[in-house]
């Protein structure tokens, strides 16, 4: 009976040895930003700058935050909605609107961080925000056992 016990042990001892050398080598978290660009909202002279969040890991990635920041200082969305200005005739009153000559806003739209995101293996989210600064930094917070920040540099030229 000592005997079995003493073998139950050394297998429970191995494995809890096993997994803990496995929980080591997990892979870690791989996040980059590319595709940073400038899209210009040239009738209401704003920029919407738009850049893709890439999980290269071999892991899906919990995204919590993320943060833009220009020469140190946080940056937020502008708020601003690209909308339809309608010209106006010389005695001040508004012109009718040819519906074929509206335009097409979709790609001008902002596409802001709103809350937790899973981000699978491999896969990519993309976001947009009107900002009056370009931003230098991002800072994109992630969760794996605890919460943690990983700084990207960024160049929106």
């Amino acid at each position: 009976m000592l005997t079995f016990v003493l073998i139950i042990s050394a297998l429970a001892l191995s494995g809890v040895m096993i997994q803990s050398l496995l929980v080591k080598r997990k892979s870690k978290v791989k996040i980059k930003v590319k595709d940073e660009r400038v899209v210009e909202d040239t009738l209401d002279e704003e920029e919407l700058y738009r850049f893709t969040v890439s999980n290269d890991s071999d892991q899906s990635v919990v995204l919590t935050a993320i943060r833009l920041f220009s020469e140190g200082g946080e940056v937020f969305d502008n708020k601003h909605h690209p909308g339809f200005k309608a010209p106006e005739r010389e005695d001040g009153s508004v012109v009718d609107i040819d519906s074929k000559r509206i335009r097409d806003i979709s790609h001008l739209l902002s596409e802001n961080f709103l809350g937790t995101t899973v981000v699978q293996s491999g896969e990519e989210v993309t976001y947009s925000y009107y900002l009056d600064e370009p931003p230098d930094e991002i800072i994109i917070t992630v969760r794996e056992n605890e919460e943690m920040d990983i700084r990207l540099k960024v160049d929106f030229e």
